[in-house]
């Protein structure tokens, strides 16, 4: 580009970079299933490398710093494992515990809903005069098959996301692998990353992807520490108050602080319509404290918390919801907070890096000015 200006040069390095940048996120949420592991192991990574560091300040660590190094890698990996392994026995057990009551309960259920739906019907057919039943009832066939058409249709897409689950499963055993050498040679893998990058992008790609980190882990800290709170908070209160299940909603609790905004209605709804299963006298019981707990939270915690880690107002959030939502799903409802502080940040990085450029073309143009108007011969003044 030896054509073009300094001023000119930058900004087209500028644009370059962004794109591609934008293009490599593209790549990787297309491959996202296959990338998974390594994001869910970059996550682990990002939380507890600070806890591996502190393993090279041991004494211990000056003689044999790659020994020490990967004890201490192994040892965070193991009690992730541990930890996931726990969490999810736990939650399994009681999941099971709760199935195997709803499964005793499910034929009185059902036969108390047939017996509400009869006593309709026979209100229906002698209140209701013959000639509106007769507009009336195509009308209810309809709906009702409708609703047996929608039915089959979840079940079918339930059983698919079953299947694909295994999968994921099965992909996901490949993570502790991938965490312990995030954990044990960070440093090498960044440097591989960048070595790979153009050379005239290097820098800017470098520092898009450093604010892009720095927003995606501060979101994530944030929204795990209020997930970890939330989680705990219900399951405590609901064990104490005798709900069943008390510790799988407690943990799908802290699952949807994930979500933002929405997944607090997500929650409610489908904690709702298990416990009224199970032991419908309970159901004030958790609407009153998930209610508690969620305004003490939006109202104290989590306002200063978001300003703090993605520096965006509350409204546009939302409307990122709303957005990815619309175009990728719940996936995007998921991704949607961090990804737009993530935009913000480098486009806000890319606005200054363009400004400071026409600034430094001015600035040029007024010292070659000057120099022009500066004779030449030091005697002809």
């Amino acid at each position: 580009m030896p054509e073009l200006t300094p001023c000119a040069q930058r900004r087209l390095r500028l644009s370059l970079s962004v794109l591609l940048a934008f293009a490599l996120a593209v790549v990787v949420w297309q491959l996202f299933s296959i990338l998974l592991p390594f994001l869910i192991s970059a996550v682990m990574a990002y939380l507890l490398l600070p806890l591996v560091k502190q393993g090279d300040r041991v004494p211990l660590a000056q003689r044999w710093p790659g020994g020490v190094r990967a004890a201490t890698a192994g040892f965070a990996t193991l009690a992730v494992i541990v930890a996931v392994v726990v969490v999810l026995a736990l939650g399994v057990f009681r999941l099971v515990d709760g199935s195997i009551t709803l499964a005793e309960r499910a034929p009185s259920i059902i036969a108390e809903g047939r017996a509400v739906w009869e006593e309709l019907q026979e209100v229906y057919r002698n209140r209701v005069p013959a000639n509106i039943q007769e507009i009336v009832d195509p009308r209810l066939n309809e709906l009702q098959s409708a609703l047996l058409n929608a039915s089959l249709a979840a079940l079918q897409r339930v059983s698919r996301v079953a299947q694909s689950g295994i999968s994921q499963v099965v992909s996901l055993a490949a993570s502790p692998i991938i965490l312990f050498y995030l954990l044990y040679q960070p440093a090498t893998l960044g440097s591989g990353t960048r070595r790979l990058l153009p050379g005239p992008l290097r820098e800017d790609l470098s520092e898009i992807g450093r604010l892009a980190g720095e927003s995606i882990g501060a979101y994530i800290r944030m929204q795990l520490l209020l997930g970890v709170s939330v989680g705990v908070v219900v399951w405590l209160a609901l064990l104490v108050m005798g709900v069943p299940l008390a510790l799988p909603l407690g943990i799908l609790a802290g699952m949807a602080e994930l979500v933002p905004i929405v997944g607090a209605t997500i929650f409610i709804i489908l904690a709702s319509i298990v416990v009224a299963l199970l032991d419908y006298t309970k159901l004030p019981f958790l609407i009153a404290v998930y209610l508690v707990v969620q305004i003490l939270q939006n109202t104290l915690i989590a306002p200063r918390m978001q300003g703090q880690a993605l520096g965006l107002h509350p409204l546009a959030v939302i409307l990122a919801l709303a957005i990815f939502g619309l175009f990728f799903g719940f996936l995007g409802t998921l991704l949607a907070a961090p990804l737009t502080a993530a935009g913000y940040r480098v486009l806000d990085y890319v606005r200054r890096e363009w400004t400071i450029a026409g600034i430094v073309r001015l600035d040029d143009d007024s010292l070659a000015a000057v120099e022009m108007e500066e004779p030449s011969d030091p005697g002809a003044a």
